[in-house]
């Protein structure tokens, strides 16, 4: 019970009875993440991806130098020390891969957001990309 708990508070918003600011609706407003790791190693995770869209499961791929290229924009409640608070994959169009692309971050990627020191939560912004092909 104990590490349940733990595991209850670490998700918690970083101030108890706090609002958390609102998901963004025009992502130009929104700051990017400059040079973000997930953005740079996303491409290793395409065949996992390709694999959803060969079983039929998604769609919004599109063609890309004779392969298919998906790019996902997303979004990040960061708290104050860089942890993820939300994530929010913006135009995956398919809970298979929003899915996956959580378990990616909160697993491997967690540590990998900026810190801004301050109180507030900030919405911050990044993409994800895969490509692949199923040319034989």
């Amino acid at each position: 019970m104990t590490m349940l708990l733990s595991l209850m508070l670490a998700t918690a918003s970083p101030v108890a009875g706090a609002a958390l600011p609102p998901m963004p609706q025009d992502l130009s407003t929104v700051p990017v993440i400059d040079g973000w790791l997930g953005r740079k190693i996303s491409p290793r995770w395409s065949e996992e991806v390709a694999r959803l869209y060969r079983r039929g499961e998604c769609a919004g791929a599109v063609p890309y130098e004779g392969s298919s290229l998906l790019e996902i924009d997303m979004l990040f409640l960061l708290s104050g020390d860089g942890k993820p608070l939300k994530i929010a994959p913006v135009n995956a169009s398919c809970p298979g891969v929003e899915k996956f692309v959580n378990a990616r971050i909160t697993g491997s990627l967690r540590s990998s957001f900026p810190k801004n020191g301050g109180d507030t939560p900030q919405w911050m912004r990044s993409q994800v990309r895969f490509l692949w092909s199923d040319a034989p």
